[in-house]
């Protein structure tokens, strides 16, 4: 299960880009959740990709470093000990903990972002995705939360929180796919010291759709939402979400 994680690209990225080395001393695809749309507070909610050792204070963000930082990576993808945790409190979340990723199930996933999304999204991985949305409610701000690259567990994340304040579909969106720009970046960051293959899968054969935002991809984990009774809100409801943490969210998040 841990090769497959990381030949996908959820721990390093292991896809051949022509991309310059430079030092790894800020994060590449940082952004306050806030600016996805209007009427949202800033200050309180963060995305991004995985922190290193050395790693700056990002540009543009009200309150630096977070009090709390979500951690949404498997622990073969990540040290000992979190860089951000001299700082604050580091929750744990590891989003995939529970999928199914061997046999078929992993050659289906592998083989697209939206199965990879739908997986997440699936009985056994929501409570993970719902877990983030609790921290982002309730533990002391501003609350980081991040994976790798901060595209697809983040990504995920970052949707549904959005979804449940009430920001669009279009919105929503946007935030997803304004990840492609920085992924050179954060590939710059993830391609220092990476072999040439894990285990029995050469770099080459990862899929090259792992390293973009695709709008499909985060439109097919919104789709569901929509299509489930009660919409967003009644999916997060019926993944052990509680309407307690709900109004939490939004007298927080909403201006």
């Amino acid at each position: 299960m841990t090769r497959l994680r990381n030949a996908f690209g959820w721990g390093r990225v292991f896809w051949k880009h022509r991309i310059m080395s430079r030092p790894r001393h800020a994060l590449a695809n940082v952004r306050d959740l806030a600016d996805a749309a209007p009427g949202l507070v800033a200050g309180i909610a963060y995305r991004s990709d995985a922190p290193v050792a050395g790693d700056g204070p990002p540009e543009g963000l009200d309150v630096w470093p977070p009090a709390t930082v979500v951690d949404l990576r498997a622990p073969g993808e990540k040290a000992a000990q979190h860089p951000l945790a001299v700082h604050a409190r580091v929750v744990d979340v590891d989003i995939l903990a529970a999928a199914d990723l061997t046999g078929e199930a992993a050659r289906s996933t592998l083989g697209s972002l939206d199965e990879l999304y739908r997986l997440m999204i699936g009985p056994d991985t929501a409570p993970g995705v719902v877990r983030v949305v609790e921290e982002v409610a309730q533990d002391d701000a501003p609350v980081l939360f991040h994976c790798s690259a901060g595209k697809d567990r983040t990504g995920v994340s970052a949707a549904l929180i959005l979804r449940l304040l009430g920001v669009t579909r279009a919105r929503v969106v946007a935030d997803y796919t304004a990840t492609a720009a920085h992924m050179p970046g954060v590939l710059t960051r993830m391609l220092s010291g990476a072999p040439a293959s894990i285990g029995d899968t050469p770099l080459a054969s990862v899929p090259k759709e792992v390293l973009d935002a695709p709008a499909h991809a985060i439109e097919a984990v919104l789709d569901a939402w929509d299509e489930h009774d009660g919409g967003v809100e009644g999916w997060y409801l019926a993944h052990g979400g509680d309407a307690a943490t709900l109004a939490a969210l939004r007298a927080r998040l909403l201006a």
